[in-house]
This record gives structure tokens, C-alpha cells and sequence, in this order.
């Protein structure tokens, strides 16, 4: 079950959607417990980060550790979401199953 995700501006139109690797619970399942936003991605439903919380978010993915499928959705997600540098009324959306 993949989870798609999404920039969205204020109004909840879709302004680009990821296209990379299948993004699966297991990305969230890696975080550590510690973890401020990648451990609270809803795989069963739909999880919105604002500007503040997305940088929060960017340094998560960058420590996710090991050479698996899991560590490739990191990286070619954390590559996405830098794609924008604007993010006032910008929001990013995890759409689960």
C-alpha cells in the first residue's frame, strides 16, 4: 500500500505530486521514538505538515540510515519536498490508504 504525497497551497489544491519511489509505512516505521513528524505519517489516512514542521520533517528523513528500499524513500522524498523553497501557505500532505 503506497502513500502518495503532495505540496498543497492553502486551499488544498495540488501544486506537484511525488513521483518517486512507492513512499510505504515503512518510512514512518523506521523513525526513532524521538521523532517529531516522520513517525506520526498515517499510513491508513492523511497527515499534513506546515512550512515549520516540514523543515522539522527534512531533518528526519536526512538521518534515515541504510541502503534498503527504506533509505531510498528517504532520500528521493527529502529530495522532493526541497524542490520548493517558498513554502508560506504551502503544506505538505501524506495520503494514505
Amino acid at each position: 500500500m503506497a502513500i502518495d504525497v503532495e505540496w498543497q497551497d492553502e486551499r488544498g489544491k495540488r501544486l506537484s505530486r511525488y513521483d518517486g519511489p512507492p513512499i510505504d509505512s515503512r518510512l514512518p516505521d523506521s523513525a526513532s521514538p524521538d521523532s517529531v513528524c516522520l513517525r506520526f505519517i498515517d499510513p491508513y489516512g492523511d497527515t499534513t505538515f506546515n512550512q515549520a514542521q516540514v523543515a522539522e520533517l527534512e531533518k528526519e528523513l536526512a538521518t534515515v540510515d541504510g541502503a534498503g528500499d527504506v533509505a531510498q524513500q528517504a532520500k528521493s522524498l527529502l529530495s522532493f519536498v526541497k524542490q520548493v523553497h517558498d513554502r508560506t501557505h504551502r503544506y505538505l500532505k501524506f495520503i494514505g490508504d
